[in-house]
């Protein structure tokens, strides 16, 4: 008999429509929103495999007044979107042909033929309407046990995509406990090099993931131990110092943040980092942040609430927090006072002030300038204008 969960969010109004126009027999709930419901962790994301044909699903869905994003037309994935709510259905497929990291596919009526082109066992949980789970694998068995654990033969399945290597380590660091399960580890260490011809944003979503998970070192430890530092080109990294930047984290309950959790981990230098930034597809945004984070752990750890005060105005708030969170030691509550509460100023002096006093404009003016903030920051903001306009 088929175990059965409460699931609020089948009461969804997207949800409760789109069963109804597709026929509850014809679908059913898989992935992240079937793992999480079970554990009784919030659902963000709902996807469903369906039985029908991805285009006849899109004309049964527009005809009823939803709007349809063929976001994966060729591998059978259209979004249906309502207001604020999105379902990701896919048409129930196996896999003809596959490199590593594209697949040629067929569509199927067969649920057990789609359960078993997916990665691992607590991925192919369905739900259906009726809050039902069907298990082909064992998934709800390894889900409790915390127990990350591949479909068939770990080796075929991470032939058939090399980004499950990737997935094998995230999926770890989010719900898995104890030791990493032995046939897959060795599995990704026997193919880690097929990182490689993965594309930069592949890899950079997937770290970040596990990077954004509550205690991602067992899995980042696992992951380095089989050469995945070497393969990402990531360089010798510092597991302590993510380790003491974490723990302060979560003193101050701060939600994970990613970037300045890399940026401990990482021990290249901002040059190296430059280059893996790049490899990696980082957004000019998470660029940006990564290097700032930088500045503020080459001078972890920062105690003296002056000279925080002067990093964060140079290289701005990830680098302060880096700067005192990175740090063996504890951070004082001088230091939390400045990361909670300052406001960084803005010098006082402006080029039309030095204009006025008879300087000429040009690049002196700019050279001047720089002068003046630098004796300004070196005074702890406390110099005003008319005491730094004295030194002209």
């Amino acid at each position: 008999m088929a175990k059965k969960i409460h699931a609020d969010w089948l009461t969804r109004p997207l949800v409760k429509q789109v069963l109804e126009v597709l026929g509850p027999d014809n679908m059913r709930f898989v992935g992240g929103a079937v793992r999480d419901t079970f554990l009784g962790r919030p659902v963000k994301d709902i996807d469903a495999a369906c039985r029908l044909h991805p285009q006849v699903t899109m004309e049964l869905l527009e005809r009823s007044g939803i709007k349809v994003v063929p976001t994966g037309i060729a591998h059978g994935t259209v979004t249906a979107v309502l207001d604020d709510e999105t379902i990701e259905i896919t048409t129930l497929r196996s896999d003809l042909e596959t490199d590593g990291r594209h697949a040629k596919v067929a569509f199927t009526e067969d649920w057990q033929q789609d359960a078993s082109r997916r990665d691992f066992t607590f991925n192919a949980l369905y739900l259906t309407s009726c809050g039902e789970i069907f298990d082909p694998f064992g998934g709800i068995a390894d889900l409790e046990a915390g127990r990350v654990r591949f479909i068939g033969v770990a080796e075929e399945r991470i032939m058939e995509d090399a980004l499950r290597i990737m997935r094998f380590f995230r999926f770890h660091a989010w719900y898995g406990a104890g030791a990493l399960d032995d046939e897959g580890l060795a599995a990704c260490q026997k193919h880690i090099a097929l990182l490689e011809s993965l594309s930069g944003e592949r890899i950079r979503d997937e770290l970040l993931k596990i990077l954004m998970a509550p205690d991602p070192l067992p899995s980042l430890c696992a992951f380095v131990d089989i050469g995945g530092a070497d393969v990402l080109k990531l360089g010798l990294v510092n597991t302590a110092r993510l380790k003491t930047y974490i723990t302060h984290e979560q003193q101050r309950q701060l939600a994970p943040d990613p970037i300045l959790r890399l940026a401990c981990w990482l021990s290249v230098k901002r040059g190296g980092v430059k280059a893996l930034a790049s490899d990696l597809r980082f957004s000019n945004k998470e660029r940006s942040r990564l290097y700032s984070a930088l500045e503020g752990v080459s001078v972890a750890p920062l105690q003296s609430p002056s000279q925080l005060r002067a990093l964060y105005y140079r290289f701005g708030r990830d680098a302060a927090n880096v700067a005192v969170m990175a740090g063996d030691e504890e951070p004082s509550d001088l230091c939390l006072d400045v990361l909670n509460n300052w406001q960084v100023p803005t010098l006082p002096v402006k080029g039309g002030d030095l204009v006025a006093l008879g300087k000429p404009e040009g690049p002196e003016i700019s050279r001047r300038l720089r002068e003046l903030e630098m004796l300004w920051v070196e005074s702890d903001f406390s110099l005003s204008k008319d005491d730094l306009l004295a030194q002209i």
